[in-house]
């Protein structure tokens, strides 16, 4: 029998909503969904069903937060990544990339794209996020070719084949975790013609001499700041940083830990509330 999940759900007015986190953190929730209404944020808390017993204490918490109109609810545990695989379909990235979420049955991409195949999978990196894309437009503008290119935190390896395929040299894409170079690994050899080099590990597998003219990023940036040392050893005095998976408000602080590590931001792409830099070392 399929599993169900508690549901708790409520209306909270809308500049309540950044505290709510800190409100929950004591108590066992799976996870939140949250629906901006006007003025207002609709909320709907996942428990498991274990937690059954604790709903009466956490709704009085709730009401003393502020929130209107509890409501209790079951929700059956759905596979999420097959219902989305269902639901997705193939899009273009700018003028070069034509994403395709259906590797068995395949849409051809329209006249000159890069058909890159990506089946949604639990690694980051399917291209429908906007730090993706933004990765992705970045490569076209300044095609990688004939370059060592470096893709941290590799995902689902889709910075790393789009890189081989609009020329470069030789890629290397790599990520702490082994079940996303598993995922990588699977999506590379749907890809012979861009072959690209995978490993499971962090940064500090690599020796720390300037090896690469391009090195991509995109992660949070509380994940990548700590790395920009790192990556200031890697990359060639003449190379190139892409970061991406920033917020628009957070290029000011970034810059200035671009700064701090090395580099000179010399250009940026924004998406929506999303942001991706280029910088070069000093």
């Amino acid at each position: 029998m399929r599993e169900h999940f508690l549901t708790l759900s409520f209306r909270l007015p809308k500049h309540q909503e950044e505290s709510l986190p800190e409100l929950l953190t004591p108590w066992p929730v799976l996870g939140c969904e949250v629906r901006e209404v006007n003025a207002e944020v609709e909320v709907t808390v996942f428990l498991q069903n274990q937690a059954r017993a604790l709903l009466p204490q956490l709704k009085g918490a709730l009401k003393s937060f502020g929130a209107l109109d509890l409501a209790e609810g079951t929700q059956p545990d759905l596979d999420w990544i097959g219902e989305y695989r269902q639901l997705a379909r193939p899009f273009r990235v700018g003028h070069r990339f034509w994403i395709d979420p259906h590797p068995d049955t395949p849409t051809p991409p329209p006249a000159g794209c890069i058909h890159l195949l990506i089946e949604p999978r639990q690694a980051f990196g399917t291209g429908s996020h906007e730090s993706t894309q933004l990765m992705l437009l970045l490569l076209e503008d300044r095609p990688p070719v004939g370059a060592r290119v470096l893709d941290v935190g590799t995902g689902s390896g889709v910075l790393a084949l789009a890189a081989r395929a609009l020329g470069a040299r030789w890629v290397l894409g790599f990520d702490v975790d082994a079940d996303a170079v598993f995922v990588a690994c699977e999506t590379a050899h749907l890809h012979p013609q861009w072959p690209v080099a995978l490993f499971a590990g962090p940064s500090r597998a690599l020796a720390p001499r300037p090896a690469f003219d391009l090195i991509l990023a995109n992660m949070l940036v509380e994940q990548f700041v700590p790395l920009l040392p790192r990556l200031r050893r890697l990359v060639h005095p003449g190379g190139t940083l892409f970061l991406s998976g920033l917020l628009v408000s957070q290029k000011e602080a970034v810059a200035g830990e671009l700064a701090a590590s090395g580099f000179a931001l010399v250009g940026e792409k924004q998406l929506g509330e999303w942001a991706a830099v280029v910088a070069s070392p000093r």
